[in-house]
């Protein structure tokens, strides 16, 4: 009896240990908060030769060093704009001397050097941003330049430059049930994006895309958004039908305190954005 005892509790910590280790390893984004002497030799204020632009927000350096620009996103391959924010970036940095700026963290879980970097006088993250190539990913705790980050896109959404082109599409509603109750990981299915056709016309939304702030992004398959319906994302699985969609992610896809959702169509151009 005291042997079966043992086993059962010995067994509870195994059960817990696992589930504790799969809930909060999904909470990370791309931080390890690297280690003291990390920094491979490259100092704040020294000058870097540039000489591969990766994407968007990564670029090597001439000794090797791959540098993730921090407090913004781009797209990834693959995705709307991923070519023109590396031709941005390119045209910025690529063959030139830059100067890092590092926040709190010193690497990435890659092994990239999370900084802020500048060609001459141009704060390149910035830029990027301003510029409509980028929008704002700060995450904690390297946040020095949130606020410079936050109206630089709002400044480019208001001129709808770049990825805030807008698509001729306008009649689509957006609401995100972001805070499932309970263990979000355990309830993947209690997070979901509803969206509501306000309009007087049906809309194939074959090819429109989903979006967070982050990199996860969903692709719909050719579906008919009468006018008047609506239309469920959610985060966990199950089976596509009528007007239920399921991302198959294995963890949760909106932060419960802040995100952005970006829906944009078969062309890339912006549809709808809901912040919170």
């Amino acid at each position: 009896m005291t042997f079966r005892k043992i086993i059962n509790k010995s067994s509870l910590i195994i059960v817990l240990s696992i589930i504790f280790s799969f809930i909060f390893s999904g909470c990370g984004l791309y931080y390890d908060y690297g280690k003291a002497g990390d920094s491979d030799g490259i100092e704040d204020g020294s000058r870097n030769l540039v000489k591969e632009v990766v994407d968007g927000d990564t670029i090597v350096l001439s000794n090797g060093s791959r540098v993730r620009l921090i407090g913004i996103n781009t797209p990834e391959h693959g995705m709307y704009f991923f070519e023109e924010a590396r031709e941005v970036l390119g045209t910025i940095v690529l063959g030139k001397e830059i100067v890092l700026e590092k926040d709190i963290s010193d690497k990435d879980k890659y092994g990239r050097l999370l900084r802020y970097v500048y060609a001459g006088d141009l704060f390149v993250n910035l830029e990027m941003v301003k510029r409509g190539f980028a929008n704002t990913y700060t995450y904690p705790p390297d946040i020095k330049y949130n606020e410079e980050f936050l109206e630089a896109e709002r400044y480019a959404r208001e001129n709808n430059l770049g990825l805030w082109l807008k698509s001729k599409v306008d009649i689509v509603k957006v609401e995100i049930n972001y805070d499932a109750r309970g263990n979000d990981n355990l309830n993947l299915n209690d997070e979901y994006v509803k969206m509501k056709n306000i309009g007087k016309d049906s809309i194939d939304i074959s090819g429109w895309t989903i979006k967070d702030a982050g990199t996860n992004i969903y692709r719909f398959g050719k579906y008919s958004f009468e006018s008047g319906s609506e239309v469920f994302l959610f985060t966990g699985s199950g089976k596509d039908g009528a007007d239920k969609f399921y991302w198959s992610s294995l963890k949760p896809i909106w932060n419960n305190d802040n995100d952005t959702l970006y829906l944009r169509d078969r062309e890339g151009l912006l549809v709808e954005i809901y912040d919170y």
